[in-house]
This record gives C-alpha cells, sequence and structure tokens, in this order.
C-alpha cells in the first residue's frame, strides 16, 4: 500500500530505498500522528503530532494541529501549534504559525504570519534563548 508510487490513497513513497518522500495530498485528512525517518510534504490536513527525522515540508494548502519535531522544515501554510526544527526552519510568504518555534536557524519570508516566541539553539544543544511576540514588536516599532 505505501510502496506504490502511484497509491491514490494520499500517502505515497517516492524515490529510491536511501530517499523516501511520504506526500499527504490535499484533501487528506488524518487524524492521528505521524512518525516518520524519511521526508514528508502535507498538503492535506494533520490534526495530530508529526515527528520526522528528516526533512518536513507544508505546502500552501496544508495544515497541520499539533506539535512538529523535524530535522528541517519548510512551512508555506497553517500551522497550529509548536514547531522544534533541530536544524533550519523556513517561513514562506504564504506561512502562518501560532506556537513556539525552537530552532538552530530561522528564516521568515516577508509575508509570513507568526505569533509565538522563538527559541534559537545551538548546533551541540546549549540554548541561546530569544523570545520576541508580537505585541512586543509592535510596541519597539
Amino acid at each position: 500500500m505505501f510502496g506504490n508510487k502511484d497509491n491514490k490513497n494520499g500517502i505515497s513513497l517516492v524515490g529510491g530505498s536511501n530517499h523516501a518522500r511520504n506526500n499527504l495530498v490535499q484533501g487528506t485528512v488524518i487524524d492521528g500522528h505521524i512518525t516518520s525517518q524519511n521526508d514528508i510534504r502535507i498538503d492535506g490536513t494533520v490534526r495530530g503530532n508529526v515527528h520526522c527525522q528528516a526533512k518536513l515540508v507544508i505546502g500552501a494548502n496544508g495544515y497541520v494541529e499539533g506539535e512538529i519535531r523535524c530535522q528541517d522544515a519548510v512551512i508555506e501554510g497553517q500551522v497550529e501549534g509548536n514547531v522544534r526544527a533541530e536544524q533550519k526552519l523556513k517561513l514562506g510568504k504564504t506561512a502562518s504559525l501560532n506556537g513556539k518555534i525552537t530552532t538552530g536557524s530561522l528564516d521568515i519570508d516577508p509575508g509570513a504570519n507568526f505569533n509565538g516566541a522563538c527559541e534559537i539553539i545551538q548546533q551541540d544543544t546549549n540554548y541561546v534563548e530569544t523570545v520576541t511576540t508580537v505585541e512586543e514588536e509592535a510596541t519597539e516599532e
């Protein structure tokens, strides 16, 4: 079921055995947690936690309500929950994120919407904390 590239269920693995990617297509809804050792692209809806040991991409039509943990992430859709990307997190111009970010590197495109706190961590897992809220930014300007 999951190894078939032509799978119409909404989830498929593509690529070789060394680099598989899971796809959750638009119109698919998962109520539950997702755990993967490989890359994940979400263009549908997930109501539950997403734990990925590789790269996570949430497309412009993607929606996640829950905690996200991954190595790298690109968010172009909507996230309601905390995000921990061990290495790098990018919020694209269509992204909307409500929750705490914890990451080693953060890139926010103009137009992205972020409401929450941000904690930048160093690769050696010593924490350097930077917390900024939308309200604080408004009063600083």
